[in-house]
């Protein structure tokens, strides 16, 4: 009734521990996923919902890193998935075991193995900067500088939230709007995506 695209993301990030729909919850078979990723898909098609453009995301991290949970053990199959999501954060430094991670370091790889694995268009479904650990702002600009390399990437969406420590103390910073400086490097790329450099 709609009339118009949505982009629907079911189930992202499948193969995180952090996700009650993991397979890690499911007796580690990500066949639970899949069916269930089809039952849905086939209600859309049983009653002629041809607007939904159907993103299936995993994370650019498994966890636990084991065989049934790599992210492919998740895929619906091609007929199933129209955009396929990449999700990659720069957590920072704030939480024991995380590091800072750059643009390029997150997403080459994935993309790179993407590539091999889909014939899909792609779309980062969600990402950011913590600005614990270094420097957001130059992390920003060198995300400008790296994305045009990946000419599979149609859309990227910014997540801007942060997550707390158990004591509710900002751990993870990601907000778009923390300062002028980081608004002001977003405002200046945006542009020149907009005037064509």
């Amino acid at each position: 009734e709609f009339g118009h695209p949505v982009l629907f993301r079911l189930n992202n990030e499948m193969n995180g521990d952090w996700c009650w729909y993991s397979a890690f919850y499911t007796g580690k078979d990500a066949e639970m996923y899949i069916k269930l990723w089809r039952y849905i898909h086939d209600i859309f098609v049983d009653r002629g919902v041809d607007n939904v453009v159907w993103v299936w995301n995993p994370h650019d991290v498994s966890l636990p890193a084991f065989k049934w949970n790599h992210y492919l053990m998740y895929y619906p199959g091609d007929e199933y998935v129209d955009v396929v999501g990449l999700t990659g954060y720069n957590n920072g430094t704030y939480f024991p075991g995380e590091r800072w991670r750059e643009f390029d370091e997150i997403y080459l790889p994935l993309y790179n193995e993407y590539v091999l694995a889909f014939d899909k268009p792609f779309m980062i479904t969600e990402f950011a900067s913590n600005s614990v650990g270094g420097d957001k702002t130059a992390w920003v600009g060198r995300m400008f500088d790296g994305i045009r390399d990946f000419d599979r990437i149609k859309v990227a969406v910014w997540w801007s939230g942060v997550d707390y420590d158990q004591q509710g103390r900002p751990g993870r910073i990601y907000l778009i709007d923390e300062d002028e400086g980081l608004l002001d490097i977003f405002r200046k790329r945006l542009k020149e995506y907009k005037d064509g450099r």
